[in-house]
């Protein structure tokens, strides 16, 4: 019994591994594209034939469409090509021709006339911004007023001190980006205030950074500051009136005090903020007396709100007071010389400065891949920001892509109020190959 069973038991077993061969046999002439019908078991290894079944439609199978030109149709832009392409395009083309519109009047889609069969070509590769988008903007020609008045202002202080609030609020553009974090501001930003005679240009700079954390920072953040002096006639010394209270040790503050009193470079001292502090100017006093003994260069000080615009009109006509009859430098309708692709670029570092935490914003690289012009007038913008690891690449994206998505919304709208035009914005986030 047992050997009867066991012999059973091999039949079954065959039977069983002969069916998958066969399986794994027909799978494997299927993908190298061998008809099955060649090669065929014999015998009864013989797999039984199915009942014929009606061939399945394909597009192959499909009755090709010839397209006649009619009387009122144009008959140099319909080709047997361009018929064959794709099943929608057949259709467009054959409605087309039978309600006889011309290449001017016709589109693809739902065959609306004010479309155009432009549509039908395809789309030209993207290509990277060009120079005129990479390079500082130059004016040709600059119409001068009579009696023109010029002055080249550098704002510095200590990081998170409001330096690029208070020249976007004077300036009534936003020239430079701002968020909550320190050092925002990475490489020194022009921005121009013009009114009347006068034109005011004023250098931005990141926050001064101490002699001991020059090691950790970047050589460009670090030095961008003290070279803007050398191109400076006034300096704007910003100090956050709320720090300048605490007890803190204010290293950068005590280092621009030192460094601005060896270069005596006429100094306005503003003390901002204020708002936090009721304006209570009569607490800073000490403060204000302390800054003045160590630099002696400084003519004023002033105390504002750059966030609310408080002080600003004193230190606007301050400014003016203090420029020289010379001749303008940028037409009075500029604000600043920020390339497009420069500005696009720190417009969706920003947005990444609001949703990221610790060292992550601070170490994201931007590369531009498409800059391409649009039928309507608009702009398509195509950019990859690269991380240095894949765990960082999931905290940039989000969950289900969350921030990315959050940073493209709000990065769009601000691109189109700058460049003053519709714009679509890609952004593809990489991990960067080392």
């Amino acid at each position: 019994m047992n050997c009867s069973c066991f012999s059973r038991l091999n039949a079954h077993g065959a039977a069983i591994n002969h069916v998958r061969s066969y399986a794994i046999m027909s799978r494997a002439k299927k993908q190298a594209g061998i008809p099955l019908d060649l090669i065929r078991p014999k015998g009864k290894d013989r797999k039984p034939r199915r009942p014929e079944q009606p061939e399945r439609f394909n597009q192959e199978m499909e009755p090709k469409i010839e397209v006649k030109a009619t009387k009122n149709s144009s008959s140099g832009w319909v080709k047997a090509g361009l018929a064959r392409r794709s099943v929608e395009r057949r259709r467009v083309v054959e409605e087309l021709t039978k309600e006889g519109m011309n290449q001017e009047g016709v589109g693809l889609g739902p065959l609306k006339p004010q479309r155009s069969i432009e549509q039908l070509k395809p789309r030209q590769p993207r290509q990277p911004a060009g120079l005129a988008e990479r390079l500082v903007k130059v004016a040709r020609t600059i119409q001068q007023p009579e009696n023109p008045h010029l002055l080249r202002v550098a704002v510095v202080g200590a990081a998170n001190a409001g330096k690029s609030t208070l020249v976007n609020t004077i300036v009534g553009e936003n020239v430079s980006v701002v968020s909550q974090k320190a050092h925002t501001t990475r490489d020194r930003v022009l921005a121009v205030l013009t009114k009347d005679n006068y034109q005011v240009v004023f250098l931005d700079t990141p926050g001064v950074v101490p002699d001991n954390r020059h090691a950790k920072m970047n050589r460009t953040l670090v030095t961008t500051s003290w070279r803007s002096l050398d191109e400076a006639e006034h300096v704007i010394l910003l100090v956050d009136g709320q720090w300048a209270l605490s007890s803190q040790e204010k290293k950068a503050d005590k280092l621009l005090l030192e460094r601005l009193g060896e270069l005596k470079i006429p100094t306005t001292l503003i003390f901002n903020k204020m708002d936090l502090l009721d304006y209570a100017e009569n607490e800073l006093k000490d403060v204000k007396n302390q800054y003045e003994s160590v630099c002696p260069s400084i003519r004023k000080t002033l105390y504002v709100s750059a966030l609310d615009g408080d002080g600003l009109d004193v230190l606007e006509k301050e400014l003016f007071d203090k420029s020289k009859p010379k001749p303008w430098i940028y037409p009075s309708e500029q604000k600043s010389d920020m390339p497009d692709l420069k500005r696009v670029e720190e417009l969706i570092r920003v947005e990444f400065f609001k949703r990221l935490h610790q060292y992550i914003p601070y170490m994201l690289k931007q590369e531009n891949v498409g800059w391409t012009e649009t039928n309507d007038g608009g702009l398509r913008i195509d950019q990859n920001v690269y991380v240095e690891r894949d765990s960082q690449q999931r905290i940039v994206v989000g969950a289900n892509g969350a921030v990315i998505d959050r940073v493209v919304s709000d990065a769009r709208t601000q691109i189109s109020k700058a460049l003053n035009r519709p714009v679509k914005l890609f952004i593809q986030v990489k991990t960067k190959k080392r």
